[in-house]
């Protein structure tokens, strides 16, 4: 049975009641049919929205890191191949029909590579008018493979031989090899550009291609929310596109603003000046508050998910890692790793909140949970473990309590991550520096927590949360390091490098079966903790804050979004209202 919204009953009784009335509207007054349809189009409504981080330019360079908030919202104006449904699957959304082995659209061809053909939808129009077609798929490839203009995450190009458009409105992917996310052309895996705007400047001007206009207040998607402000990436003002395919947008405006201060995001919250706020943007122990505050006086509503596996990773380069024994030694990584009580941690970051633990990588609702174990579950929290491993490779006590390693020298480490971290680094802190270390808490500025430049150079161990299940490991391959010669772009800042796992993680991708990947996940997971190129701390559980003046789907949709980077949150925006 279809359920109708409360809003819909109230708005068609308006109808009904203006129906029977007979009195004549003033002069100068808007007819009843007139004040009908603004209620009933919803031009004058707008949804304010705050994230933490502001948007220097729009493209996977700016949303392939999630932290923030930003990234969860880009369906607001930014649409991929595909999305996810109401349960959290992957269907189409710009194509027909998702590619299968039934209709041949999907084959796997004799020497191992794989072909994926996809239909396009032929009503979908760029937000200026001008049709959506296969040769913008295969323009996209084009700029993503693009040698200047990678960006960090480019989860399909490097998998991909070549895109043809074979009409119109069809295109085929032909895969190098066998790789069982081949289907994933959502917006952040297969980012989308207009052909008939940018071809020029990337045939002509490569090196001025991101400084284009259209990257920031002149941006145009397939979204249904168009930019007409960009507002410098902090204040941005989004229209309704009115050529939207799935139908006209609710609202007629959506303004992000970018608060970098949680405890301001917090404030108008409460105030009502901010309707909801992205994931990612308050403080954890804001959102325990916010959650028994709004409990009782229904003012609005906080929506959780299981989101991704939260870990401490170390820096592996030499030139950057300090100190250097600490990438060197795994001795040195398992007494880190003994060293801090996490089961304290969860409990004073996410007090009753189930689904927390992070000894395995798989997310709680993988069957496969099984077959891979639980491969973190030995490092426990037990400070004697921890002072015989750091012992063993050289760090002993001196007298007055204090680290030393085996020159002599006080052992210093820094402990860097985000602004909403702050007790999760001081509790880690405080378990080390038991152990007789100095440890540096640090919090860097928002712009320098988001250059990637900075990141690739941490100097021994960083906060971070990388998606779930097979897509952890990529910020772990050998051959994703970031440096100068990519622009920074590697998604491996950490910049650890074993052929084992490289190995693994290829044969990983290329099998179809998802229990077989279980089984190649095993050892994966056996070779990162007896290797420790990082360590579990927890599972993030993410949240969202909404005020009860808006309606629509966006509270199951958050519920039901699968993936690390919450890319398909707002993939409903057009039906978003606010009451």
């Amino acid at each position: 049975m279809r359920v109708v919204p409360r809003s819909l009953i109230w708005m068609a009784l308006l109808v009904l009641e203006g129906c029977a009335t007979t009195t004549p509207a003033g002069p100068g007054a808007p007819s009843d049919a007139a004040s009908r349809a603004t209620l009933d189009d919803g031009a004058s409504k707008t949804i304010v929205l705050a994230q933490n981080n502001p948007v220097k330019m729009f493209g996977q360079w700016e949303f392939s890191n999630t932290s923030g908030g930003g990234a969860s919202l880009a369906e607001i104006h930014t649409m991929g191949i595909i999305t996810q449904d109401d349960r959290g699957r992957v269907v189409p959304r710009l194509a027909t029909a998702m590619p299968s082995i039934d209709d041949a659209s999907l084959a796997v061809l004799p020497d191992g590579r794989m072909n994926v053909t996809w239909r396009l939808r032929p009503d979908v129009t760029w937000q200026d008018g001008n049709p959506f077609t296969a040769d913008d798929v295969v323009f996209s490839y084009a700029v993503t493979t693009t040698p200047e203009l990678r960006p960090s995450i480019t989860a399909l190009a490097p998998f991909i031989e070549r895109v043809e458009a074979l009409d119109r409105f069809t295109f085929m992917a032909t895969f190098k090899y066998t790789y069982f996310n081949a289907l994933n052309f959502d917006h952040r895996n297969y980012w989308l550009f207009p052909r008939h705007l940018l071809a020029d400047s990337l045939q002509n001007d490569v090196e001025g291609f991101l400084d284009l206009p259209y990257f920031r207040d002149q941006y145009v998607h397939l979204g249904p929310f168009r930019v007409v402000d960009w507002g410098l990436g902090e204040n941005m003002v989004f229209e309704r596109y009115d050529g939207y395919f799935l139908g006209r947008p609710k609202v007629g405006k959506i303004i992000i603003r970018a608060i970098g201060d949680p405890t301001v995001i917090l404030t108008n919250l409460k105030a009502g000046s901010v309707d909801m706020a992205a994931e990612k943007t308050l403080l954890t122990d804001a959102y325990m508050d916010l959650r028994e505050e709004w409990s009782r006086s229904g003012e609005g509503a906080l929506v959780a998910r299981q989101e991704n596996w939260r870990y401490l990773w170390f820096q592996f380069h030499p030139e950057y890692a300090r100190p250097l024994e600490l990438s060197q030694d795994v001795r040195l990584r398992r007494g880190l790793a003994y060293g801090f009580d996490r089961d304290a941690l969860r409990e004073l970051i996410l007090p009753g909140v189930e689904g927390t633990r992070g000894d395995s990588f798989l997310i709680a609702s993988d069957p496969r949970n099984d077959i891979v174990g639980r491969p973190f579950a030995q490092y426990v929290y037990d400070p004697v473990q921890a002072e015989r491993e750091l012992a063993s490779a050289g760090w002993q006590r001196s007298a007055d309590g204090r680290l030393l390693n085996s020159s002599g020298a006080h052992v210093q480490v820094e402990l860097r991550g985000n602004p909403v971290d702050v007790k999760e680094l001081a509790v880690i802190a405080a378990g080390w520096r038991g152990l007789g270390l100095d440890v540096n808490e640090y919090i860097p500025p928002q712009a320098l927590g988001r250059d990637n430049e900075f990141k690739s150079k941490f100097p021994t161990v960083e906060t971070r949360a990388r998606d779930q299940n097979e897509g952890v490991f990529s910020s772990f391959d050998g051959r994703a390091g970031a440096g100068p010669q990519n622009r920074w772009q590697g998604i491996n800042t950490g910049h650890y490098a074993n052929p084992a796992l490289d190995q693994l993680m290829d044969k990983l991708y290329a099998t179809l079966d998802s229990r077989e990947r279980g089984l190649i996940m095993k050892d994966m997971g056996q070779i990162m903790a007896d290797d420790l190129p990082a360590m579990h701390i927890y599972y993030r559980i993410s949240f969202m804050s909404i005020r009860n003046v808006v309606r629509g789907p966006i509270s199951q949709d958050f519920a039901t979004t699968t993936g690390g980077s919450g890319g398909s949150v707002a993939r409903n925006a057009h039906l978003w209202e606010r009451v």
